[in-house]
């Protein structure tokens, strides 16, 4: 059986799983909020991020090949619709792989009538739910995985909102679902950016849960480490 790894963030989780049933899954943990992620299941390091930094910037601390992810939260309640679309702005060109977004940025953008389809940014969502339309939120951009070098990324959506916000609209996803339908989509993903193509080896789950991950890690399946050859 191919070997997949699975990483948690900010909590990093590092699970191999092996063919031979003689051999135990080696765990490792460690925190990892913001900053680079060096690990050698990765062929790149991957760099957390709440701000809005350009690439070249965390090249230089970084390595070429860095994988940037911002962590979401990217539009603030209190903020006017001008200055939350200059926030969106301001991506252009920065050089950021992929923004994680919560539940508040999609609750803002709906009441401020910002259409995150205007920015050709990549976004990744992997557990809010519009209640309308009855669906993990996937448009041109916004992604419920990423692939990138045999690298699965799946955002989970914690749910912290601002006081002045309501969950009408949206909810988030039960955590265990989103996670098996994000990755049964990315296991059935036959594009790739390389040649030859790299084959799907580890899943990241990106979040800014804390500690409330761990039920979601005590909820699935063993066959979510075991299945990638299905």
């Amino acid at each position: 059986m191919m070997k997949i790894n699975l990483i948690l963030l900010s909590l990093v989780l590092i699970v191999a799983s092996c063919s031979s049933s003689s051999k135990k899954n080696s765990v490792s943990i460690s925190t990892a909020s913001s900053g680079v992620l060096k690990n050698h299941n990765l062929t790149f390091p991957l760099y957390l991020t709440d701000k809005i930094e350009p690439k070249e910037a965390i090249i230089a601390k970084t390595a070429p090949n860095v994988f940037i992810v911002h962590t979401g939260h990217l539009l603030k309640a209190n903020a006017t619709k001008a200055q939350n679309t200059a926030v969106l702005e301001s991506l252009t060109g920065k050089g950021i792989d992929v923004i994680n977004l919560s539940i508040e940025d999609f609750i803002i953008a709906d009441q401020q009538e910002i259409s995150f389809e205007k920015y050709p940014q990549k976004f990744l969502n992997s557990s809010v739910v519009d209640l309308n339309e009855d669906n993990i939120i996937s448009k041109s951009n916004i992604s419920p995985y990423v692939i990138h070098e045999g690298v699965a990324l799946i955002g989970l959506s914690d749910k912290n909102i601002d006081k002045l916000l309501s969950m009408e609209k949206f909810l988030v996803s039960d955590y265990v679902l989103a996670v098996l339908r994000a990755r049964k989509a990315a296991l059935k993903d036959t594009t790739s950016s390389t040649t030859p193509p790299v084959p799907l080896s580890s899943f990241v789950i990106v979040h800014t849960m804390g500690a409330d991950i761990n039920e979601v890690m005590e909820r699935l399946p063993p066959n979510f480490i075991n299945s990638l050859a299905d």
